[in-house]
């Protein structure tokens, strides 16, 4: 049953335009976390994001992947902001993320 909800979803995704699908993501998003207790909703969210950020980045130049985070920085840092996060947390991170693209 799983499969075939699938395969018709696919079908119905891929006559929809862009803002159709920006706007049921959304929607989708905001109900899924709604019922969803704070460590769930963090796992979710982790792995939601993580994944759509490497399948989003597949086939972007590094000009636009360099402009994608200048635009996105600002908005996750107004989400934590830098009283949260000391300057050593953050260089700790950006370390992280090029390590894990060194190794990956």
């Amino acid at each position: 049953m799983r499969g075939l909800f699938k395969q018709v979803a696919r079908q119905v995704i891929e006559s929809l335009t862009v803002e159709d699908l920006k706007e049921i993501m959304n929607d989708t998003v905001d109900t899924v976390l709604s019922y969803m207790e704070p460590d769930e909703r963090f796992e979710f969210s982790y792995e939601i994001v993580t994944n759509a950020l490497h399948k989003m980045l597949e086939g972007l130049t590094s000009e636009q992947r360099q402009e994608l985070l200048q635009r996105i920085l600002p908005v996750i840092l107004a989400e934590f902001p830098l009283d949260q996060l000391s300057p050593e947390d953050l260089l700790d991170a950006i370390r992280a993320g090029q390590a894990r693209r060194e190794s990956a």
